[in-house]
């Protein structure tokens, strides 16, 4: 499990040391690991796997990051590296700049970017003096290079790049997308202009091979959009982990996942392993209910109750027979916990049926059909955390404008906004639903409701195959957190191992998470390619036939 923390959260731990004088320490701790692991990514661009003849680019700002730059430089030059620092800012870290020139480092400017000096700059930070590339020079120097270290921005940065820097990015990255050759990037701490916080990642930015973070990861390096532009993610310790508090995103990976996923004992029955009711599907629409019904069997529920149209049941039995199947109301059967909503369109009964489930007191897997009845339902009071609602971006964006209609919220985000910061908006989805909420995407985002962040627990599951986006994943998705959901609701402490947070209402989240997780690793089984629906029900089996350590 990854532990990521928010800007803030890094620095408060830091702070003490910084206070008695360590910050030179913690600065070189951070470089040497940074350099360590650009000279891994420099042996593999020379065919001969040495150092000496390899050249890095390092565009340095202003600030701490700028120094763990011009740090890890100074270090690579010790290698043998060709260093050349590109100043991007008005001002550079006076003892990294040293250290880099001492040991035959080149150090130039970025015309146009920051060139002013500041009267209240030190006279050993100012960069005015240093030789000036203009942005053709540059990027020429930044393409002929094995590799470019991005240490412009780090943590405390909002808002993106801007001027001179900007432009340089976003020429570079026209480059890049030309060429199927070209150096390799590595960020130092985060991706410049890439909230550490959220993950919003305002054009331009430097997409990289590989991200070098110091002390523990950041949400942005665990949500999207951020993580799609991190690379592979590397934590260098530095001596502040024991100081660190409250995370406020967990990455399950995927030995988390299968460790934790809760398995029959010798003395569970099929009631005991959780008895899922499950109302989908229409006589227009009965694939969702096949496949969301495939899914949970697949997933091992106890027992499976779906509710239906006598067409839709038969078309379920045919594929699943184990399912029982009646055209009763939700009330009239016993489960441990509902699924409701995949494929339920146009069809008066069907969404009685949803109705009753949002109303109902058992946990329930909320998708597709069944979110807009859970939103009206928030007019008139909180969900609870037992009922999870699933949607992707399009259906949080009508999901907030539910709630706009009923007074719940003035703040609507379009989808553009909720992908840009999808675990703002999940968040703030469960805050006013009060209901556990899982947000499908790039990176899938669980959060729980809490009146505010820190009450909330708020996990990312990122190992899914992009060859998920097609039609039917979501109805296999919901079959998949039905099942979990149902035997989670039959052993409240069956998730405790995850840690204290998955305790008490936050083993809803726990529950989702899990499901979603198994969902990714199922859609990777056979390598990368088409995923059928059909084939990630069955895949199900393959993954939870391995336990974790």
């Amino acid at each position: 499990m990854i532990d990521a923390y928010t800007g803030a959260g890094v620095r408060a731990a830091e702070q003490p040391l910084l206070d008695a004088g360590h910050g030179d320490i913690l600065m070189r701790r951070a470089a040497l690991g940074l350099s360590r692991v650009c000279e891994t990514h420099l042996r593999r661009a020379n065919r001969k796997g040495l150092l000496s003849g390899t050249t890095t680019v390092i565009l340095v700002g202003s600030g701490n990051n700028g120094g763990d730059g011009l740090w890890a430089g100074s270090f690579l030059r010790r290698a043998g590296v060709m260093v050349t620092a590109i100043l991007t800012g008005s001002t550079a870290h006076p003892q990294g700049l040293k250290a880099l020139r001492a040991l035959g480092g080149s150090v130039v400017r970025l015309e146009g970017q920051g060139s002013a000096t500041d009267p209240n700059t030190a006279p050993d930070a100012s960069i005015a003096g240093f030789h000036a590339l203009d942005r053709g020079q540059a990027l020429s120097t930044m393409t002929s290079a094995h590799l470019v270290l991005d240490a412009m921005l780090g943590t405390g940065a909002w808002g993106g790049l801007r001027g001179e820097a900007a432009a340089l990015v976003e020429d570079f990255n026209a480059i890049r997308r030309e060429s199927a050759t070209g150096p390799r990037i590595v960020a130092c701490d985060v991706v410049s202009g890439v909230n550490a916080d959220s993950g919003e990642a305002p054009e331009p930015v430097l997409k990289a091979h590989a991200t070098v973070t110091f002390g523990a990861a950041k949400v942005a390096h665990v949500v999207a959009p951020g993580e799609q532009l991190t690379g592979h993610l590397t934590v260098i310790p530095i001596g502040i982990e024991d100081r660190l508090e409250h995370p406020s995103v967990y990455r399950l990976e995927a030995q988390d996942i299968l460790a934790a996923w809760p398995r029959p004992t010798a003395t569970d029955t099929k009631y005991t392993r959780g008895v899922l009711g499950v109302v989908a599907g229409t006589p227009s629409y009965p694939g969702a209910a096949i496949m969301s019904t495939n899914a949970a069997v697949q997933t091992g529920a106890g027992m499976i109750r779906f509710l239906g149209d006598a067409s839709t049941r038969g078309m379920v039995l045919a594929q699943s027979p184990e399912v029982v199947c009646s055209d009763d109301q939700p009330w009239d059967v016993h489960v441990q916990a509902w699924l409701a909503g995949p494929g339920v369109a146009d069809d008066e009964s069907q969404a009685a049926r949803v109705q009753a489930v949002v109303e109902a007191q058992e946990p329930a897997v909320l998708d597709a059909g069944a979110l807009t009845a859970a939103a009206q339902s928030v007019a008139d009071g909180r969900l609870g955390a037992h009922k999870i609602l699933t949607p992707h971006a399009g259906e949080l964006e009508q999901v907030y404008e539910w709630l706009k209609g009923f007074g719940v919220t003035d703040d609507a985000p379009d989808r553009t906004r909720i992908e840009a910061a999808p675990v703002h908006w999940a968040r703030e989805a469960a805050r006013l639903t009060g209901a556990t909420v899982l947000l499908k995407g790039a990176t899938t985002i669980i959060a729980s409701p809490g009146s505010e962040e820190q009450d909330q627990v708020c996990l990312s599951i990122g190992q899914a195959s992009p060859w998920l986006a097609t039609a039917g994943s979501g109805d296999t998705l919901a079959g998949i957190l039905g099942a979990v959901v149902a035997h989670v609701a039959e052993h409240p402490e069956a998730l405790r191992r995850l840690g204290e947070w998955a305790r008490g209402d936050g083993r809803w989240a726990a529950a989702a998470a899990l499901g979603a997780g198994v969902h990714a690793l199922a859609s990777r089984v056979d390598g990368e390619g088409p995923v059928p629906p059909t084939v990630l029900a069955a895949n199900v089996r393959r993954v939870l036939r391995t336990k974790g350590q």
